[in-house]
């Protein structure tokens, strides 16, 4: 079955702009550098007491989807994969509008979330091009 959201995760894998794994999803939050954390719905209950704890005291936003790890181990093309983190945030608001706009209200949260903090960083940039 065909799934917007999961594009976005093939794209952002190809730009170079996601962590596949639990490791490198890790380091990159850990970083400052994460905008997105993603966990598989069939992880193991460790795995997402692990995410929680990796996103815990940062303003990353951790997401439970409902794809398998098989599903997202095919698009990231890495076996097992659990669980992953966008590091470009305009991919990671792309895959929360797909979530929203395919599952509905339990990830319009997120959406919206990752939506303001675009729009947020877009005035930042828009006044840094006119002070120069």
């Amino acid at each position: 079955m065909y799934h917007r959201a999961l594009n976005y995760i093939g794209i952002a894998r190809k730009g170079g702009a996601v962590e596949i794994g639990e490791e490198r999803a890790h380091a990159l939050v850990k970083s400052g550098a994460a905008r997105l954390m993603v966990v598989a719905s069939d992880s193991s209950p460790g795995a997402k007491r692990r995410a929680e704890g990796y996103v815990f005291g940062t303003a990353t936003p951790l997401a439970e989807v409902p794809f398998t790890k098989q599903e997202i181990s095919e698009i990231a093309g890495k076996a097992g994969c659990s669980m992953l983190a966008f590091r470009d945030l305009g991919l990671a608001s792309g895959f929360a509008d797909a979530l929203a706009a395919e599952y509905g209200e339990s990830y319009q949260e997120l959406s919206d979330t990752l939506r303001a903090k675009q729009e947020k960083l877009g005035r930042k940039k828009g006044k840094r091009r006119k002070s120069e």
